[in-house]
């Protein structure tokens, strides 16, 4: 009876498969859809013994394949050299004092810095693409915070504080970015669904997400220059801050500002960094070796990284980061009104964010990070469409140049209509770029 049920999961995992890959092919946007969308959910759904993963995981290893059957370019783009050479270094420095973890922990950072940024930049074909990821992500969020309020608690769904707090930070950046490109009655949606979202926010009492939230929203209006916009989302925000801080009892507040080094909380993170300061200290130039951070409560990325690799890892670390964000900004202007410009925009938001986070909380922990660097993926694959793909003339103009590039482009060529998301101009309209 085992037996047949083995089988039985075999050929409905099989079919799935099949059917996912020919789905993807066709809809490149499902794929993406399905990994940031299911990020949030950080549950290990692995049946098999010594494998863990999530479902937004699998996912992202189903979609593995469809890279080599791509009709374009762009794996890692301008971030291949940075990536690649931070991950180079890590490993270097790790071989030196391998552990028992360190093999676990060098896949899971090629999993997210490369593995799920070459996925993300390179299966999207139009803008479309990007617009309905980020679409899936939000009905996520919006089912994480009706959750959140309803339940009043901050762990459901076998979910942490932490990471439903992180998620919902992120949804919060995408809402916004969403809220300043849209019109008429979808701009109340949204402005219905950030109330909702910072709502929630309050209620699961993670001041990690709380610092990364305002941190993405507040570099998301700086890349917009919506100085004006930022205004009128703190008067939407402070009531609803103001609401949901009265609703929690006096004990939840208490712990959201206490900072009392006798707190059990605040006295288990010192401990913590306490730790990596001591392990660092044992081998102050090389670091202990990549897979501390499976040892123990690793809620510093500066010390669990200080402590792993030394301080040549830890400018590694901050390096690529620092890679990715100045690369974003210096193509602010170039950008400027193609799809690429709200795609990087959220991208350095969530990234970040991200890293703001990792300085009070897990850093490599499922969830948010593969929808911060899954954002830097679509970024570089919007930014190679916007400079491949040519806009058309009323006159049809110009079709060889799509035609030439895949049969998508060549059925938008033989319209003999400009494509879809441009102006004549080569200038993106943001009205026709929403679905």
């Amino acid at each position: 009876m085992e037996d047949s049920w083995k089988w039985i999961l075999f050929g409905g995992g099989a079919f799935y498969v099949l059917l996912f890959w020919s789905i993807a092919l066709r809809y490149p946007a499902v794929p993406i859809t399905f990994i940031l969308g299911l990020a949030p959910f950080q549950n290990d759904v692995s049946v098999l013994p010594g494998l863990h993963f999530s479902l937004s995981e699998l996912h992202l290893l189903l979609s593995v394949p469809l890279l080599f059957l791509r009709r374009r370019g762009v794996l890692l783009g301008w971030l291949g050299g940075p990536l690649i050479l931070a991950l180079g270094i890590t490993l270097a420095l790790t071989l030196t004092h391998w552990r028992a973890t360190s093999g676990v922990s060098i896949v899971q950072m090629a999993l997210y810095w490369v593995v799920v940024v070459a996925v993300c930049s390179s299966l999207p074909r139009a803008p479309r693409d990007l617009e309905l990821a980020w679409k899936g992500l939000l009905w996520v969020g919006l089912l994480l915070a009706a959750m959140a309020v309803v339940s009043r608690s901050s762990y459901f769904l076998g979910l942490h504080k932490n990471g439903i707090g992180a998620s919902l930070a992120c949804c919060l950046v995408v809402a916004v970015d969403q809220w300043l490109r849209s019109k008429a009655v979808m701009r109340l949606v949204f402005v219905g669904l950030i109330g909702l979202i910072g709502f929630a926010l309050i209620l699961v009492l993670s001041r990690g997400a709380w610092m990364a939230a305002a941190v993405g929203v507040a570099y998301l209006m700086i890349w917009k220059g919506r100085f004006g916009a930022l205004v009128k989302l703190s008067f939407l925000l402070i009531p609803v801050i103001g609401f949901s801080w009265g609703l929690l009892p006096d004990e939840s507040k208490a712990y959201a500002f206490g900072f009392d080094p006798s707190r059990y909380n605040i006295k288990a993170r010192h401990l913590n960094d306490e730790f990596a300061k001591s392990e660092w200290d044992s081998s102050p130039w090389l670091g202990v070796g990549v897979g501390l951070r499976k040892e123990y409560d690793a809620t510093n990325v500066f010390w669990l990284t200080l402590a792993e690799t030394g301080p040549l890892g830890v400018s590694a670390f901050f390096g690529a980061h620092g890679a990715v964000l100045l690369g974003l900004w210096r193509r602010r202007r170039a950008v400027k009104g193609t799809p690429a410009d709200p795609a990087m925009g959220v991208a350095g938001a969530l990234l970040l964010g991200k890293l703001v986070h990792g300085m009070v909380d897990h850093y490599w922990s499922r969830g948010a990070i593969t929808i911060a660097w899954g954002s830097v993926g679509l970024a570089l694959g919007m930014e190679f469409w916007s400079r491949r793909y040519r806009c058309q003339n009323n006159d049809g103009s110009g079709s060889e140049v799509f035609s030439k590039h895949s049969p998508r482009s060549a059925r938008m060529a033989s319209s003999l209509r400009p494509p879809r998301y441009f102006t004549l101009k080569g200038r993106m309209d943001e009205d026709r770029l929403r679905i």
